[in-house]
């Protein structure tokens, strides 16, 4: 070996001693113990397993026109496209972060025209020369530690997070659209519901004042029975307006003007079948936000071992070429090519603490997304078993409500009769009506906030959608950091 081998190895020698220095910084272990220990069922159990029809989870909800309607919110909603031009510039961003691991190469074209000084007396000794010239150079950083490679891993989970992302809005304005399609439902069902008891209300109030006529009642029943009929209006006018306000609200998400032209339908949906069966743990693989979380947090990993790469040598290879001449037939002459190679091994000496302090960025980044992927995971597990509860509790709800309503609509009936035939007071025969208008109302409203807790927990679940999503990607597992 020569001397000046011997030299080259001593520096290189140095030079990883520099780089192995630089990786006694590495951040310890990630503390995994944040993310929550999932049972083996869900503690508000759903009902038996049932067959997936392939058709989604709207075809659960007997609802004709609503498929529609989610389709046409997918293709119109201004928040959707949106989500989708994000997805493109992070797969845009995730091609840039790619670029540097592939050489770089540029070629320039010049053309000049210089006047050159007389060389004597005489101005007729000045010349004019023209030159061409075709240069190219080609410039790689070799990869050694996987610097490269880990900032191109992170743009590329954060694309994918961002593809999660849009599915997770394509699902929820699925959600969206249902829960606004069900409250109309229910509001034109409550303003049917107050214009029978308008009716039902000025019928009484007319025989009321008939028979005050005929001397069988006092004034006092007179001006109750009209109190009652214009209570029934007030409540009409609002049922009205409360119907206005959901088709206008429906009609923003669906991507249309505010017009109110969306007609209710006829009657609210029924649920077709029992909640599905599922673990916890699929969860995590399934949920798109969970899913977009997850990728975030493999993002932060790549970005907080790319950091710490920085203090590493780099080693980067150069070569370059080109020709000039006075004639642009010259240029494709190899015989006037003149080309460089150069090599250069660069290890980071001293940065005034910014690679260190770009380190720990990079580490608090990392812990900062654990954190925030933990916490998106016991919200959604929160969110299930809510559902998954309040479905037993909306079930047993609506079961007691009909029987309510069934028993106060008959009771109005009967308290009519008997106070035709004088047996009961006015006061008696108001308190009947209003019971059964309330139990009604009471039980259209439940029968639609059972139907968006359904579709709250097919949310929560991470169902499919008419639409279908883009397959989901493993949540992260334990593992150790690889060093340097």
């Amino acid at each position: 070996m020569t001397r000046a081998d011997s030299h080259s190895a001593a520096v290189l020698a140095a030079l990883l001693a520099l780089a192995a220095w630089g990786c006694a910084g590495t951040a310890p272990e990630r503390d995994r113990t944040a993310l929550p220990e999932l049972p083996a069922a869900w503690s508000a159990t759903p009902a038996a397993p049932v067959a997936d029809s392939g058709q989604g989870w709207l075809a659960d909800f007997d609802a004709p026109g609503l498929a529609d309607l989610v389709d046409g919110a997918l293709a119109g909603n201004p928040d959707l496209k949106a989500a989708g031009a994000r997805l493109a510039q992070a797969r845009a961003r995730a091609r840039i972060a790619g670029a540097p691991r592939l050489p770089e190469a540029r070629a320039t074209f010049t053309a000049a025209r210089t006047r050159r000084a007389p060389t004597g007396l005489s101005a007729a000794s000045a010349s004019t020369v023209t030159t061409f010239g075709l240069d190219g150079e080609v410039a790689w950083e070799a990869d050694l530690w996987g610097r490269l490679g880990d900032t191109a891993r992170a743009a590329a989970a954060d694309a994918e997070a961002a593809r999660a992302d849009l599915a997770a809005a394509r699902l929820a304005l699925a959600a969206e659209v249902a829960r606004g399609w069900f409250a109309l439902a229910e509001a034109g069902q409550q303003v049917a519901l107050a214009q029978r008891t308008v009716a039902s209300f000025g019928r009484s109030r007319a025989a009321i004042e008939e028979r005050y006529r005929g001397g069988l009642v006092t004034a006092l029943d007179v001006r109750l029975a009209r109190e009652n009929e214009a209570t029934a209006r007030a409540n009409l006018a609002q049922r009205r307006r409360e119907q206005d306000a959901a088709a206008r609200s429906l009609e923003v998400v669906l991507g249309r003007y505010p017009a109110a032209g969306l007609r209710p339908p006829a009657t609210l949906p029924g649920i077709a079948h029992p909640v599905p069966a599922g673990l916890p743990a699929t969860l995590l693989d399934r949920r798109p936000d969970l899913v977009a979380a997850g990728l975030r947090l493999d993002a932060a990993g790549a970005r907080a071992r790319g950091a710490r790469k920085n203090r590493l040598p780099s080693l980067s290879l150069t070569t370059s070429g080109g020709t000039a001449s006075e004639h642009l037939k010259d240029l494709l002459d190899w015989d006037r090519l003149v080309w460089s190679l150069v090599s250069g091994l660069t290890q980071p000496l001293f940065a005034g603490g910014r690679l260190s302090a770009e380190a720990a960025l990079a580490r608090a980044e990392d812990s900062e997304a654990l954190a925030d992927y933990a916490r998106e995971a016991l919200t959604a597990f929160r969110e299930v078993e809510a559902a998954l509860a309040a479905e037993g509790h909306y079930t047993d709800q609506a079961a007691a409500l009909e029987v309510a309503a069934a028993e106060s609509g008959r009771a109005a009936d009967l308290a009519q009769e008997r106070y035709t035939e004088g047996l009961i007071d006015i006061v008696t025969l108001l308190e009947a009506q209003r019971r059964a208008f309330t139990a009604e109302s009471a039980r259209l409203r439940t029968a639609r906030e059972r139907l968006a807790n359904r579709v709250d927990l097919y949310l929560a679940l991470g169902g499919d959608f008419a639409a279908p999503a883009a397959a989901p990607t493993p949540a992260p597992t334990p593992a150790k950091e690889a060093t340097p």
